[in-house]
């Protein structure tokens, strides 16, 4: 690496953590660098990095002070690391989603005036009008839950308004309820901002409060994604805060402007950290973003491309340029586009200087299972001595031949209420007649290895099902769309046998980040931290994007962006290799690297894949039935 060669750094500010990472130009990592909040802050008291309020009150929190605290340590650190924080030439953050912060009316003054000689934890004491960030893990505000969608027209009507039915931890439901639980210390609320936007506001440190990313707004339940003249919804703002200028008004103030232009630089970095860091003062900072935002532009998905985290609960997200919000799950706008600026955001689009002139509106969509793992292991535990050697060699033997041997077995293993279907409870096996068209409700297989294949089945045609919905667009007719290719993260995604079905399930291909050592000459699985990679990755495009327009210069689009980073990777990996043979500690072979940092894991047999394609209604059919049952058995207890 030439000691002249901009660097870009991203940050993430987690439930947990607040971690970084150091990106060279060619989006390669540098280096990482953490502080952990138990460990590294344990006088706030955190486990998991939250605080918990009365019991039974759903109150779960973090203190507001522990990220300023942690960015004071975080940057310590990273001055004993050594980093050449001079070369440095944009920054980005990424934050928690949904959790918001609360400025006071003192903060003006506060940001205008930081001093250079004193850590930001000094200054910021006075800064806020309420001591705590809520966690997503927040479930204080069902009754502003159930307020918000019967005063807006019920659960469709808001999720097709703001990509999201009412949850609990979502902002507006959260400030809804701030207000009226403590209306004085929102009155003296000068500014409300996301987390990503408040690290903005730190970074740059320029008397501003800068605006919410529009990715992040959507994870708000204010955000009106339905129309062209994109904006907070008037009706949602009263129905929160009331009408007129002390009301909805106010709380528009209160909200600030939206930063449509995810790459579009809002500052420069404060001069507290270039006087005492040592960063540069051309160093450029544009919006932040939220973690999920920030782990779909880790992967940058294309059109009908997916992230499938399995997890104890497992997460998918889906590209696409149809906006069709459900209430089972989440819309957002994409990260890291150029769009018309919305009625929030009247300042002009740099969206000339782009290449290309079409740019039409793209977005992602957001599922999540709470049984996800949880029910994997669950059936290890339950069934196979808690062994995934015997979980897998079950899943073997029970796999479909060829397209004609269609399931008859399936099962819902809802081990806790789940999100999707919503509240689902209970666990329901079916064995079925395929022929016949008949299913029986059972307690159990006759074999107990069925009970593996089952549940991976039914967790991928459910995924299969919904991902296939979110694609498919019924107003222009098109339809029968299924996912091109799949990314698979989290626990789950080591067990090769899972990715195997989850390739013949899902149709396509499914892919893992990786990483190449020069000095080893070999591809291992990736370990960085997705999130403030990404952010790191929007810093660089955001300074390149800077740098051309100053120069008139056309610059690319984010995804380009990152395709031409990966090949100048490529480019050096060869130039520096004296073979293209792989050696022996390499995980994955030479074929399996479809793309810089990419690598097949699973690839789909077509004959499984349709013979799962021809049992998705048979499937849905079945899900139906268990949900039926599991509100019956509800209502019976």
């Amino acid at each position: 690496m030439s000691a002249s060669e901009p660097l870009f750094l991203g940050l993430d500010a987690s439930t947990q953590a607040l971690k970084a990472s150091l990106l060279r130009s060619d989006l390669g990592v540098e280096g990482e660098a953490e502080v952990r909040f138990d460990r590294d802050l344990s006088h706030y008291g955190t486990k998991g990095g939250t605080l918990l309020g009365e019991e039974g009150s759903g109150i779960v929190y973090s203190p507001v002070m522990i990220v300023v605290e942690a960015l004071d340590l975080l940057m310590e650190r990273i001055k004993q690391a050594k980093w050449p924080v001079n070369r440095i030439r944009g920054i980005s953050a990424a934050g928690q989603q949904h959790a918001s912060v609360y400025w006071s009316k003192e903060a003006k003054d506060i940001l205008a005036d930081i001093k250079t000689d004193l850590p930001l934890a000094q200054q910021f004491k006075n800064a806020f009008s309420r001591n705590e960030i809520p966690n997503w893990q927040d479930s204080s505000t069902l009754k502003e839950c159930a307020e918000l969608q019967e005063k807006i027209g019920g659960e469709e009507r808001l999720a097709r308004i703001t990509g999201s039915k009412a949850h609990a931890r979502f902002t507006g439901p959260q400030i809804m309820r701030f207000r009226k639980t403590d209306p004085k210390a929102y009155e003296n609320t000068w500014r409300i901002s996301l987390v990503s936007s408040f690290m903005t506001t730190i970074l740059c440190l320029d008397g501003e409060v800068k605006g919410i990313d529009e990715s992040d707004a959507c994870g708000m339940n204010i955000w009106d994604m339905s129309s062209s003249q994109r904006g907070w919804s008037q009706s949602i703002l009263e129905i929160i805060a009331g009408q007129g200028k002390e009301g909805g008004d106010a709380l528009a103030e209160k909200l600030g402007k939206v930063e449509s232009d995810g790459g579009r630089v809002v500052g420069q970095v404060g001069n507290w950290f270039v006087q005492r860091y040592g960063f540069s003062p051309e160093c450029v900072v544009c919006p932040g973003t939220g973690d999920n935002p920030a782990t779909f532009l880790s992967f940058t998905l294309r059109e009908r491309e997916a992230l499938l985290s399995l997890g104890t609960s497992d997460t998918v997200l889906v590209s696409t340029s149809n906006y069709n919000p459900d209430p089972e799950f989440h819309a957002f706008f994409h990260p890291a586009q150029i769009v018309p600026p919305s009625k929030d955001d009247p300042k002009e689009s740099l969206s000339s200087s782009l290449k290309g002139a079409d740019h039409p509106m793209r977005y992602f969509n957001m599922l999540v299972y709470k049984n996800g793992s949880l029910a994997r292991e669950f059936i290890r535990d339950q069934y196979f001595e808690s062994s995934w050697d015997l979980f897998n060699q079950a899943v073997q033997t029970r796999r479909p031949k060829n397209a004609t041997n269609l399931p008859s077995k399936t099962g819902f293993w809802w081990l806790k209420p789940d999100i999707i279907p919503t509240n689902a409870e209970g666990v329901f096996k079916y064995e079925t007649d395929r022929s016949k068209g008949t299913s029986e409700l059972v307690k159990e297989f006759q074999q107990k290895d069925e009970n593996a294949i089952a549940m991976l089945e039914s967790q991928f045609l459910n995924y299969r099902s919904r991902s296939s919905a979110i694609l498919n667009d019924e107003k222009s007719g098109a339809g029968n769309k299924s996912l091109a290719r799949a990314f698979a993260t989290g626990g789950a995604a080591a067990n090769p046998v899972i990715c195997e079905v989850m390739a013949d399930v899902l149709g396509c291909d499914v892919c893992k980040p990786v990483d190449y050592d020069q000095k080893t000459k070999a591809w291992k699985n990736a370990h960085f931290n997705a999130c403030s990679v990404a952010a790191a990755y929007k810093a660089a495009w955001s300074f390149s994007r800077h740098s051309a327009s100053s120069s008139k210069q056309k610059w690319e689009e984010y995804d380009d962006f990152v395709k031409q980073a990966a090949e100048s990777r490529k480019a050096k990996r060869e130039q520096g290799s004296t073979t293209n043979t792989l050696s022996d500690q390499s995980n994955f072979k030479a074929d399996e690297i479809v793309e810089e940092g990419i690598a097949i894991v699973a690839r789909p047999d077509g004959q499984r894949t349709q013979a799962y394609r021809d049992s998705v209604e048979w499937w849905a059919e079945l899900e139906t039935k268990a949900l039926q049952q599991s509100r019956k058995e509800a209502k019976n207890v």
